[in-house]
């Protein structure tokens, strides 16, 4: 036995039949994984994918959303006189906020507009990378941490001249109330210079929220606000002054124009963080708690004064 181990020892199979010799003072470089972040995307935003996703969202998407979700758009008025490239900085409820959000979009922006979506949920698998890029222009984004290939991603998309959506809650609502704004999108505007675009977004929670499990038609809202500008702005500040129109926003879909601007002056405007006891999001919110009770009929709770015109 010794004589044949000693035999075995002299005797090796080289490479390929065997792995190589690695040099202890190399360090080895692990492949980085192709999906997350580093997830390539630039082939959604060329002409050919640009074309056969402006088909599908003009003749597949938005007569879904007018049948699913009947939104209500208001603001257009005041986006109108922009270029690109803007962000829209929305609330978010559902997976049904970005599909709505694109559909209501003015055509000048619509076909032009990328979307920031969580790196660790939309891009996790090559099937869902590819989907999601082809169908909203996705580009992957670190909720969780810092990346410098997200930063860079991002910046890349607003240098080509394209719009971006990004959601600054980071996530959606697990309960309809929303969550502080993440300073991401308060930074990449003050980086780059870029107007940013406040919108609200009401109604998507009760179609499909992040807990439901089948979805219930009803109306919805989208409610465009004045352009921000970043110049000469912090972006602990912006991200504030964001989260205060898309909240001002809101109060103008849920009472009037003139109600919700006297609010404003007094600094009173419902917050959609932690509303008042008496403010208008927690009289929409019983109907909702209700119906989630066991053996409900699970009605959806229809928005007020959606059709009243703005003035």
């Amino acid at each position: 036995m010794a004589l044949l181990s000693k035999y075995r020892s002299k005797v090796r199979l080289g490479f390929p039949l065997s792995r190589p010799i690695w040099p202890t003072e190399v360090p080895r470089s692990i492949p980085k994984s192709k999906l997350g972040a580093n997830f390539k995307t630039e082939w959604s935003r060329r002409p050919p994918a640009r074309l056969a996703r402006a088909l599908i969202t003009d003749f597949v998407t938005k007569p879904a959303i007018a049948v699913l979700a009947s939104p209500t758009v208001t603001g257009v008025d005041r986006i109108s006189h922009l270029d690109s490239p803007v962000i829209f900085a929305a609330n978010h409820a559902s997976h049904l906020d970005t599909p709505l959000l694109l559909a209501s979009l003015p055509e000048h922006f619509r076909h032009k507009t990328a979307v920031g979506a969580g790196a660790d949920y939309f891009f996790d698998k090559t099937w869902k990378a590819y989907l999601w890029s082809f169908l909203l222009a996705a580009i992957p984004i670190e909720r969780t941490k810092v990346s410098r290939r997200s930063n860079e991603l991002a910046l890349a998309v607003i240098a080509e001249g394209w719009n971006l959506v990004i959601f600054p809650e980071g996530g959606r609502t697990p309960d309809g109330f929303a969550r502080e704004f993440k300073g991401g999108v308060a930074q990449l505007a003050v980086k780059t210079n870029t107007t940013v675009v406040p919108v609200y977004i009401g109604g998507t929670y009760e179609i499909y929220g992040k807990n439901s499990s089948r979805i219930r038609p009803g109306k919805t809202a989208v409610n465009f606000g004045h352009p921000l500008s970043p110049q000469g702005k912090e972006a602990r500040g912006f991200v504030r002054e964001i989260q205060v129109a898309v909240e001002h926003l809101a109060d103008e879909v849920h009472s009037d124009y003139w109600s919700a601007q006297k609010r404003r002056g007094a600094g009173d405007t419902p917050s959609l963080e932690s509303p008042k006891v008496n403010s208008w999001i927690a009289d929409w919110n019983r109907p909702r708690i209700k119906s989630a009770l066991p053996h409900s009929k699970g009605r959806w709770p229809r928005l007020p004064v959606l059709n009243k015109p703005f003035r």
